[in-house]
């Protein structure tokens, strides 16, 4: 994998291992401003859960790219292996 890649995954696991409860706790806080608002506070109420909602997306964002990653390099690693073993016979 190249290691731009390799450092944007690493990026990625320190920034969730970092502030992974702080995603939650933001999301959780704008929910509760959806849950609680007044039916004539519709912006309001839209803006928070926007809000959470791009909150959700980039904690799962980088969550995917970490687990892609990973997965990329189990991948190379069987097809590392399965060609030691053809080249060794």
């Amino acid at each position: 994998m190249t290691d731009s890649r390799a450092q944007q995954v690493r990026r990625a696991r320190e920034v969730l291992s970092e502030v992974d409860w702080l995603f939650d706790d933001f999301v959780n806080a704008e929910m509760r401003k959806v849950l609680l608002s007044q039916p004539d506070e519709g912006a309001a109420r839209e803006e928070a859960w926007r809000r959470a909602r791009v909150a959700t997306e980039m904690k799962a964002g980088l969550e995917s790219l970490i687990e892609a990653y990973e997965a990329d390099m189990r991948l190379q690693e069987r097809r590392e292996q399965q060609k030691e073993k053809r080249d060794g016979r």
